[in-house]
């Protein structure tokens, strides 16, 4: 089991926020069996990098707290991160002290190899449960699950009792719970002609050509309008047609 070094500074009461981000750390808080509620700092960068190898399975943290008169290492997880809304930024985080003889409740996330037969004739994989939860020893913690997901057809599912725990882990989730399952991609089809979806697709895509043909004719209607006749007088309060001048040489 993978574990991660994390440093952390023990302080007093509550913690000035502005002044803290200021200096690249954040809150955060410790607690346990073993350990009462202890309120901690923690640099931003370095919980951001372990949050990031969350990602990539579960973690034990060895947290090396200092301040207050302390020097000591407390194997923890995250329990619980929080984020701003705004910037996406952790601005707290919890942890959870395990005891290493003592066995605990983790989640363990599930990764998927292979490619399902029924993506191939256009199915979709869907993911429903990503973490499992497990009892074990700290020691026995596995990183990650991994399923083959090859052989799935459209219809077909793998739950979590397909799922082989290592020696010494307990698999808490039910095992009937769906982890995988492969569904149709579903396709509109087109309306058939004669029903009601086919006649008002018809009628909207006649519609473009029926005002254009309608448009036109009402600009012709109203261009023979507005032409006066070959030879009649122009309109009463009409202005007169200015004459071209001819240009010509001064004698």
């Amino acid at each position: 089991m993978e574990k991660v070094v994390l440093d952390a500074v023990a302080r007093e009461g509550k913690a000035e926020g502005r002044k803290m981000k200021k200096d690249g750390k954040i809150p955060a808080v410790v607690y346990g069996k073993e350990t009462k509620s202890m309120p901690i700092e923690i640099k931003i960068r370095d919980i951001e990098k372990t949050v990031k190898h969350l990602s990539e399975g579960t973690l034990l943290i060895t947290l090396k707290l200092t301040g207050k008169g302390m020097n000591e290492e407390k194997i923890v997880v995250i329990q619980e991160v929080q984020r701003d809304p705004k910037t996406d930024e952790i601005i707290h985080a919890d942890f959870k002290q395990i005891s290493e003889k003592d066995k605990s409740i983790f989640k363990v996330p599930v990764f998927s190899t292979g490619l399902a037969e029924g993506v191939k004739i256009g199915g979709v994989l869907e993911f429903i449960t990503r973490e499992i939860q497990v009892r074990c020893l700290p020691k026995d913690l596995p990183q990650k699950f991994e399923l083959d997901v090859s052989t799935l057809m459209i219809g077909s599912d793998i739950t979590v009792g397909n799922l082989k725990a290592p020696d010494g882990v307990e698999i808490m989730t039910d095992k009937h719970k769906v982890i995988f399952t492969v569904v149709s991609h579903k396709i509109e089809e087109e309306p058939k002609p004669g029903e009601a979806g086919a006649v008002e697709a018809t009628a909207e895509a006649a519609q473009p050509e029926v005002i254009k043909k309608e448009r036109a004719a009402a600009e012709g209607a109203e261009g023979e309008a507005a032409a006066p006749a070959k030879g009649a007088a122009p309109a009463k309060g009409a202005a007169p047609a200015k004459e071209e001048k001819k240009e010509g040489k001064k004698k």
